[in-house]
């Protein structure tokens, strides 16, 4: 063997040992809000389609029941990034002294809709009734206050109850301890085929109010901000990869294989979140956007200080 081909053999091992497949993956602890949701898509895109493995993580998903548990965990450090999390959890966390920031903004609306009772025709006769939201200070009671103003009600006309996920809250609604829920897909869906009113969307009172968004302790990113970044792409690149209309069917698939919910109720939540706009594919976080949320937000609670330019922080 001459000396170039044993040069560009060494330099090809040298590519493989380097390569992320073949170093050992790293290992990310990564916090959600509940254990089934169509708003976690991209997280189970990015498994499937390998794009965590490709950039050389793996990936231990850490759900919470509400997202005030998500954050502790996270301010705690037991999880090191937090996903789709409702952007009123941050500013509440951050408010508070924890040590998180914002890196980028996942859901670019509310996804809910108010399913009622079928007896209920409208938002305004759930005046005097028992709503679940996820929260006192919760992002679906932003979104539920914006639907309220709109028919001339206020917070105050209605008694409620709080569950931190859409399944707790769907719960909640099929038992009958509850008139009605805000409710995110899959499971607005399911409840309208039990035969549930929809009294409207809230993308149709809060279009321009940013839902979700990715946040990371920002002790742990400062020593680890190239996998932060590598996380982020990953997501980014599933989310990207959902808005391709093309991959519908296998998107369909991919979230049935992973929380094994209706396939049916999967496929109209699919058209939903597409048709809406729901999920942004960039790593960049809007400043505009999040004080979007924030000064809706202080509608609700008006005593909320915080400085959104220092809680959001681009990894870019």
């Amino acid at each position: 063997m001459n000396t170039r081909s044993t040069l560009m053999g060494l330099l090809a091992a040298l590519a493989v040992v380097t390569s992320p497949a073949a170093r050992a993956a790293e290992v990310v602890e990564v916090g959600s809000v509940g254990s089934a949701s169509a708003v976690l898509w991209p997280h189970y895109i990015a498994e499937a389609k390998g794009f965590y493995a490709a950039a050389g993580l793996k990936i231990e998903l850490v759900p919470s029941q509400t997202g005030s548990a998500m954050l502790q965990a996270l301010t705690a450090g037991s999880t090191t990034v937090g996903i789709a999390a409702g952007i009123a959890d941050p500013m509440n966390a951050f408010a508070a002294g924890a040590g998180i920031a914002i890196v980028a903004i996942d859901g670019a609306s509310g996804p809910y809709a108010v399913m009622a009772k079928k007896e209920l025709k409208s938002l305004k006769e759930l005046k005097g009734r028992i709503v679940t939201v996820d929260g006192p200070k919760g992002a679906t009671l932003v979104y539920f206050n914006k639907m309220l103003e709109g028919n001339g009600l206020t917070t105050k006309d209605i008694d409620f109850t709080y569950a931190g996920s859409t399944a707790a809250r769907f719960a909640a609604l099929e038992s009958g301890t509850v008139d009605a829920a805000i409710l995110t897909a899959p499971q607005l869906f399911t409840a309208a085929a039990h035969g549930f009113a929809n009294l409207g969307y809230a993308i149709d009172y809060a279009k321009d109010v940013p839902f979700t968004a990715e946040i990371v302790n920002v002790r742990w990113v400062e020593a680890h901000r190239a996998t932060a970044k590598q996380f982020l792409d990953a997501y980014v690149k599933a989310e990207a990869w959902f808005n391709d209309s093309k991959n519908k069917d296998e998107a369909d698939d991919i979230l049935y294989a992973g929380t094994k919910m209706n396939q049916d109720d999967i496929a109209k939540s699919y058209d939903f979140l597409r048709k809406i706009n729901f999920f942004v594919p960039s790593a960049r976080v809007d400043k505009a956007q999040i004080m979007n949320f924030y000064n809706a937000f202080r509608e609700l609670d008006p005593s909320l200080s915080l400085d959104v330019g220092k809680l959001v922080r681009n990894l870019e």
